[in-house]
């Protein structure tokens, strides 16, 4: 059984993640390049640890939750990353959205020292990683996914198991390709009605059998930052979105070029990212 766990990434997802792994009946320990959400997460009952280095000398169980490839491979195999320190027969569990090609040379990485790795890819946000709702999408051995059930519990409504490691990221990333086209076709949808005279509301109410509340609080944002462009508060929320959207939907086309996928409503989307969200950018045409 795990008793000792770690996380590194503590933003807007990882920090409610960490904080529900406090509650649990684990020893956690927290780390991140910024020390305010660290200082968060103490008074929470973390302890809070000096690397990522740190996380693989005392974890049996870490997860890694930062924004992207780069940043993911060098916490885990970077210099004074998690594989430097790691002990033998602890497991990795990478929930930053990444290359399903990354988590596979990671984990062959870490085979090479013992050492599991599963891509538990999550879905739901921060609302929901509070409440302990999120949905995770696993790739990677099933012995180390069932060893893993207990700490991802902590803040899962569901677990799928997909397959081998690197099939949790392509679910992933199948995931928020269709995320980010219904958004798409919601912001035309709204303004099809709008020049046709239909109001918004009842629009909302005809589609609101397909349409969640993560998309109406993306279109009440994004119909106001286009009115207000220079919004500092919206634009805070929506400029983070609109570059992670780009990359997952850019990592999903490299994904089918590799497998001679043709992916040509993904390709308009990432292309429509900004507009999407209602985000002035010249250089975004």
């Amino acid at each position: 059984m795990i008793r000792t766990v770690g996380f590194v990434g503590l933003g807007t997802i990882g920090a409610p993640m960490a904080k529900r792994l406090c509650d649990g009946p684990f020893e956690t320990l927290v780390y991140d390049l910024r020390p305010e959400p660290v200082a968060e997460l103490v008074e929470h009952g973390a302890k809070a640890a000096s690397s990522a280095r740190e996380l693989g000398e005392r974890c049996e169980w870490i997860g890694v939750c930062v924004v992207d490839d780069v940043g993911t491979e060098a916490v885990i195999a970077g210099e004074d990353g998690i594989l430097s320190s790691a002990r033998a027969d602890s497991i990795i569990a990478i929930h930053s959205t990444i290359h399903p090609d990354t988590a596979r040379r990671l984990a062959k990485l870490a085979s090479a020292q013992g050492v599991h790795v599963i891509d538990a890819q999550m879905t739901g946000g921060p609302a929901r990683a509070a409440e302990g709702k999120l949905r995770y999408m696993v790739g990677g051995d099933s012995k180390a996914l069932e060893r893993s059930r207990p700490v991802l519990e902590c803040s899962a409504e569901e677990i799928t198991e997909c397959g081998d490691v690197g099939l949790g990221a392509v679910a992933k990333l199948c995931n928020n390709l269709v995320q980010f086209q219904a958004w798409q076709a919601f912001v035309d949808a709204e303004k099809l009605a709008e020049k046709s005279g239909l109001e918004r509301e009842t629009l909302h109410r005809v589609l609101s059998w397909i349409m969640n509340d993560n998309a109406r609080l993306m279109l009440a944002g994004r119909n106001a930052l286009e009115k207000d462009p220079d919004n500092e508060f919206l634009k805070s929320r929506f400029i983070p979105t609109m570059h992670l959207a780009e990359k997952d939907l850019s990592l999903a086309l490299d994904v089918g070029r590799k497998l001679g996928v043709s992916l040509p409503s993904t390709g308009l989307c990432a292309q429509q990212v900004a507009r999407m969200l209602g985000i002035s950018d010249p250089d975004r045409r």
